[in-house]
């Protein structure tokens, strides 16, 4: 994730839970980040970004999507809380 689409995302939750009520000027500043939000995006077809993950049960080492090229990849998105 670029720093750019990190701040985008601080900048939704700041406008979304800033403590006011959720205005029409509140909602109008989270539809133009949505919409930068969605132009920073890969599109569908498009090659995912390259990431890096901690290995569970192994301390300190990494594994990067780029290194299992050519492999099949199943990426899961989830909550565990």
């Amino acid at each position: 994730m670029t720093q750019e689409m990190r701040s985008l995302y601080g900048d939704m939750a700041r406008t979304a839970i800033d403590g006011t009520p959720m205005t029409g000027e509140k909602m109008a500043v989270q539809r133009e980040l949505m919409m930068r939000r969605d132009e920073l995006a890969p599109n569908v077809g498009d090659d995912a970004p390259d990431f890096d993950l901690p290995i569970l049960h192994r301390d300190g080492e990494r594994v990067s999507l780029s290194s299992l090229r050519g492999q099949p990849v199943a990426l899961i998105f989830g909550s565990y809380t």
